[in-house]
């Protein structure tokens, strides 16, 4: 049994002497709330309060305490969230922000606080962590954050390479990861074929001098063919646009076309450019239609 004495107060604004009710965190830091504000927020919270739950009492306050199995951090993170007129933390390490999404979950956050929750967890941990985030979202039934996740996903070969292992992957179902790999193949078929429809292509370079040699000698687009084909194999099994705008130019093309050539053109790299920004614009519209789909 806890004595009191291991016990320690939150800092502000959760050490208000006037709460009418205490959370205990499990370990042993007291947050001193307002029961109006937490059930405007939480029908868990509301329910708690006004049950004749697991609440103690103490003889130095009237204020209820009531236990629960989260820890410090995830009680101040979620009360952040929640109180107005506060500053929400954002966790730096994703073992503190994947039970933070669970105590979302489970204490059935309202949608406005639900929604800075998945912003917040989204921004900062996506990159590295997409797999256990998208099947946390599947456990909870969160589209939007599963499909941010599926979307992650397309920067890896997911479909070739074995994707790294997380622990939340023994929490879903077959179906669920199935439905991933689904999505992702979609996916490619079309980023492969955004080139189809050309009408997305920049002008020809040959506007930047009409009087150019080289401009007219290539006026065929030679060079930009040869990539575009190199891309499209590369988008098939990573299509976002990420493929595109961090791929290394084929050396052939660099050496036929203008990188490498002897005395280069220097309208060719300009228009390289400006063809590789709108080619990744449209990889990622075509990719924005693809459906996750989601029971």
């Amino acid at each position: 049994m806890t004595s009191e004495l291991s016990i320690s107060t939150a800092k502000a604004p959760f050490d208000r002497i006037d709460a009418d009710v205490i959370l205990l965190s499990s370990d042993n830091v007291e947050f001193w709330v307002f029961k109006v504000i937490l059930s405007l927020s939480s029908p868990v919270f509301e329910s708690m309060f006004w049950a004749n739950g697991s609440k103690t009492s103490r003889s130095d306050t009237s204020a209820p305490t009531f236990k629960v199995p989260e820890s410090s951090t995830t009680i101040e993170t979620l009360l952040r969230f929640i109180y107005p007129t506060t500053t929400y933390l954002t966790l730096q390490s994703y073992d503190d922000a994947k039970p933070f999404l669970e105590a979302i979950a489970k204490y059935k956050v309202t949608d406005i606080v639900l929604e800075r929750a998945k912003h917040m967890v989204s921004t900062k941990h996506m990159e590295k962590h997409f797999m256990s985030i998208y099947a946390l979202s599947c456990r909870y039934r969160w589209k939007d954050l599963a499909l941010a996740a599926a979307r992650e996903s397309l920067r890896l070969d997911i479909l070739h390479d074995a994707v790294p292992y997380v622990q939340e992957m023994e929490e879903i179902t077959a179906a669920s990861y199935h439905r991933l790999l689904l999505y992702h193949r979609a996916c490619g078929t079309a980023a492969r074929d955004a080139d189809s429809n050309q009408e997305w292509f920049p002008p020809p370079y040959l506007r930047y001098s009409s009087s150019c040699n080289k401009c007219n000698y290539d006026s065929g687009r030679a060079g930009i063919d040869k990539y575009r084909t190199a891309c499209k194999a590369m988008l098939l099994r990573r299509p976002s646009p990420s493929t595109i705008l961090d791929a290394k130019i084929p050396d052939e093309v660099a050496t036929t076309w203008f990188e490498k050539a002897a005395n280069p053109c220097k309208h060719r790299p300009q228009y390289f450019q400006e063809f590789r920004s709108a080619y990744a614009a449209e990889v990622e519209r075509v990719i924005s239609k693809v459906e996750l789909e989601f029971p």
